[in-house]
């Protein structure tokens, strides 16, 4: 029993005319005659009894005439919801992230843009957001730092951000009354910091080896908070993202600048070389280059403003 016998009964049991069933199903008289044949043999019984020239479902045929509606009605469904889904998939951008920093910006402002395409975004380490990109499970990922522009991988980066960091010192601690640190002030000094796999940490490690800092980590956290707090409470000295200083006015009397210049944690958008169809026609990634570009400038401007007015305290 196969799913076109079931639809070839329903329209015959509703015409009531095996010739005007054919017609209306574009096959031949006999063939119709023979499927309803076949269906009959195959469940054991007659489904219809002939009146006149006509036929109607017989009690052992409304019986069948129900369940086989119901199971095209659940395969109309099915088809339905399925091209529904696809529909949402071809207009679903998969971006894979291991940073939490800039990107909701992004996210929201490319959203409120083109609400026509949806966002479904994913946390990772930077290997995973990797290999997300080279099997195809992802379009983007949005990488602190960066992945490397590898085009025998088919891997294509842009930076779309840069930020500079600053220095969370503990209360009453001598170096806040500088304009600015670098290592050499923080040398032996106890200091608080992110994980070893999160991107702060990740850009850390890599200016840290670059200047032969070695850290004398006391503490670490991925909870920003609770490294403010512990700031406070005089544990260590931390090396925050600037958008933590002015997103947290409460901490700005706590932050100096570093005059460390190559301390700078860059932000990338990665993509395949090869992408699909819609996702190049989403605009997604140049998008994301001009309004980090526009966000970039905003961004600083409030920084280096917030930094002179802490300086003239």
């Amino acid at each position: 029993m196969e799913i076109r016998d079931l639809q070839y009964f329903c329209m015959t049991a509703e015409l009531e005319h095996v010739t005007k069933a054919a017609d209306k199903l574009g096959v031949a008289q006999p063939f119709l005659t023979k499927v309803i044949g076949q269906l009959e043999k195959e469940i054991g019984v007659p489904l219809f009894d002939n009146i006149g020239r006509k036929i109607k479902l017989n009690e052992y045929g409304e019986v069948f005439y129900f369940h086989a509606k119901k199971i095209l009605t659940e395969l109309d469904n099915l088809r339905n919801n399925m091209d529904e889904l696809i529909e949402r998939r071809s207009h679903t951008i998969r971006i894979v992230t291991n940073t939490e920093a800039h990107y909701p910006q992004i996210v929201l402002a490319y959203q409120k843009a083109n609400p026509d395409y949806q966002l479904a975004i994913t946390f990772a380490t930077r290997e995973e957001c990797m290999n997300a990109l080279k099997t195809g499970e992802q379009d983007f990922a949005i990488c602190s730092p960066p992945l490397p522009d590898d085009s025998s991988k088919g891997i294509v980066t842009d930076i779309v951000f840069r930020e500079k960091p600053c220095v969370m010192l503990p209360p009453g601690h001598p170096m806040l009354t500088k304009k600015s640190v670098n290592f050499d002030d923080m040398a032996g000094e106890p200091m608080v910091a992110t994980s070893k796999d999160s991107a702060l940490r990740i850009n850390l490690d890599q200016c840290m080896e670059r200047h032969g800092f070695t850290p004398n980590i006391v503490c670490e956290s991925n909870d920003l908070s609770m490294i403010i707090s512990t700031v406070k409470s005089g544990l260590g000295f931390a090396i925050l993202p600037r958008s933590a200083f002015f997103s947290r006015p409460s901490i700005r009397k706590y932050c100096v600048e570093t005059s460390i210049p190559d301390a700078v944690g860059e932000l990338g958008l990665s993509h395949s070389a090869t992408p699909r169809d819609e996702i190049k026609e989403s605009n997604f990634s140049e998008f994301v280059k001009n309004f980090s570009e526009n966000y970039a400038r905003d961004y600083y401007s409030k920084c280096i403003s917030d930094f002179a007015e802490l300086n003239e305290e």
